[in-house]
């Protein structure tokens, strides 16, 4: 692979088949591994199995921080006859996070050329091929909102370059812009930064009179508006636009820790330390744009409209990026992703300005490239002389392509069918999956509902009305030993809820208690197995 970087002579197309074919096959243990690498893509799963039942967004579900195309996405391949289950999400995962790299891939090359593309490219494919840190491999809810950045990377790269942006391509811009916070609001700085360049692009062209500025300006807002009007129409339609408020709007403003903004920015070098090997592509791109900088400036290029127009861009981006990420200080791993689009470019720069130097030999970036691979060789030796598992996502024992089925879910399909609803209490999505049942409250993990938080009243009285609503033919609670952050069946069992204690008490059977979870079934349903 790294010969094919460095080999100009390759052809492009060759390149990129090369590249993403790669990408596919150091993931492929990690995609046909059918079971959660993080809790929170079953979450994803068990809204899109919901969704194709009952589609209306903020009734049947509700994704929390995540946005409602994130679920929608993932009923897309179960139209193609893919199941609902942790295989398809993975292989999703990674066509989007493919589609995303030959977007960042196009863009490089317009800006910084196509061979310092390919060498900024290729670090990207290792680290997220060669990764076993599964924030990385999961479904999870920065990739929509993502791609979308990425498309309008690249639209933006197109519309520098015309002399007359067309009206059409400024307008999309708009649209996916417009897109990106229902794939997650955390995202919106980095769609702002897109907006921002692309409107002051247009109002700075000479060549453009004013009413031509006004239209371009004009059908970059429409097209901005037009998906966010449209979501909100649906939700009034649908008598939900209330829940998009309180729990989309209002619950993910809220959705913090008590942390100081500069104390987040200053922790950056631990958190990307959490992200093991992305920490050395933050390295990486950071050693080989700072000697580009140097080169650069001994060069001394004169400023130009490009300079502002990319590099300006570039600088502003990074910095809404990060802090986009570190703004709850929660310090997730997967909001790494949303740097992969400014570190993409300050790499490709970085190796632009050493390629224009002509003092750069073809060995250095081999030999750049073989180092930063070694890395993950060295790695692996060491987790091999610690006992650790080289491939953590093994499949061997998962006993073919079904999802296997837990003591609980096997439980659970005593009484209940796939297609009928599922309630559970605690955060055990997985158990949604495993039975194929939709989930029958809109929060199909309950942490808002019982710990401290200034919306837990809201989310009890929710949970309370959903539940009576669809009166899930088995209701679980999960609190204990085996589920994830609730383990106090005292403190945190359904009963904190009286309402649903008493609705519980009455309408449904305590079937017993397994692998430390409690089931309880409907009434009707038992008598009728009687």
């Amino acid at each position: 692979m790294i010969w094919l970087t460095v080999r100009s002579a390759v052809d492009k197309r060759v390149f990129l088949a090369s590249a993403f074919l790669l990408l596919f096959l150091l993931r492929l243990p990690s995609i046909v591994f059918d079971s959660e690498i993080n809790p929170d893509e079953s979450q994803m799963i068990t809204q899109a199995l919901t969704l194709r039942s009952d589609p209306v967004y903020f009734r049947s579900v509700d994704g929390t921080t995540g946005g409602p195309l994130d679920s929608y996405f993932l009923i897309v391949p179960s139209l193609f006859g893919l199941p609902f289950d942790y295989i398809t999400a993975h292989l999703t995962a990674f066509g989007l996070v493919a589609l995303c790299l030959w977007f960042l891939f196009r863009t490089a090359s317009l800006w910084f050329g196509e061979g310092a593309a390919r060498l900024a490219l290729t670090p990207m494919v290792f680290m997220l091929g060669l990764t076993q840190n599964g924030d990385f491999l999961h479904y999870n809810s920065e990739l929509i909102a993502l791609l979308l950045l990425s498309g309008s990377y690249y639209l933006y790269a197109l519309v520098i370059r015309q002399p007359s942006p067309s009206l059409g391509r400024v307008a999309l811009i708009g649209l996916l812009l417009g897109m990106v916070p229902f794939g997650k609001l955390q995202a919106v700085p980095l769609a702002a930064v897109v907006g921002l360049f692309v409107g002051l692009d247009l109002l700075t062209r000479p060549n453009l009179n004013v009413s031509a500025k006004a239209a371009r300006i004009g059908v970059l807002v429409l097209g901005g508006i037009t998906f966010p009007l449209v979501f909100v129409l649906l939700t009034w339609i649908n008598s939900v636009y209330n829940d998009f408020v309180t729990f989309y709007i209002i619950g993910n403003f809220r959705y913090a820790n008590d942390s100081n903004q500069l104390v987040s920015l200053l922790r950056l070098p631990i958190f990307f330390e959490k992200g093991s090997e992305f920490d050395w592509l933050v390295k990486l791109t950071g050693l080989i744009w700072l000697v580009g900088v140097v080169v650069a400036l001994r060069r001394r290029i004169q400023a130009n409209r490009s300079l502002w127009q990319v590099g300006g861009f570039v600088g502003v981006l990074l910095v809404a990026t990060l802090i986009a990420i570190t703004r709850t200080g929660s310090e997730y791993v997967h909001y790494l992703y949303f740097l992969t689009g400014p570190l993409f470019f300050l790499l490709a720069y970085g190796w632009q300005q050493l390629r224009l130097s002509n003092q750069m030999a073809q060995w250095f970036p081999i030999g750049v490239l073989s180092i930063y691979l070694l890395l993950f060789g060295i790695q692996a030796v060491q987790r091999y002389r610690q006992g650790i598992a080289l491939n953590p996502y093994s499949s061997e024992g998962q006993g073919g392509w079904a999802v296997q089925q837990s003591p609980v879910s096997k439980e659970i399909r005593k009484y209940g069918r796939p297609g009928e609803k599922l309630a559970v209490w605690g955060w055990r999505c997985d158990y949604y999956v495993q039975t194929q049942m939709p989930q029958g409250v809109a929060e199909n993990h309950t942490i808002r509902s019982t710990f401290a938080h200034p919306m837990r009243d809201d989310y009890q009285r929710r949970y309370v009305k959903d539940f009576k609503r669809s009166k899930p033919a088995v209701f679980v609670d999960a609190v204990g030993s085996q589920n994830l952050w609730m383990t106090d069946r005292n403190s945190q069992g359904h009963e904190i809820i009286g309402p649903l204690r008493q609705f519980v008490a009455t309408n449904y059977h305590y079937a017993g208690l397994v692998n430390d979870t409690r089931i309880y079934v409907r009434n009707d349903r038992v008598a009728a197995l009687k």
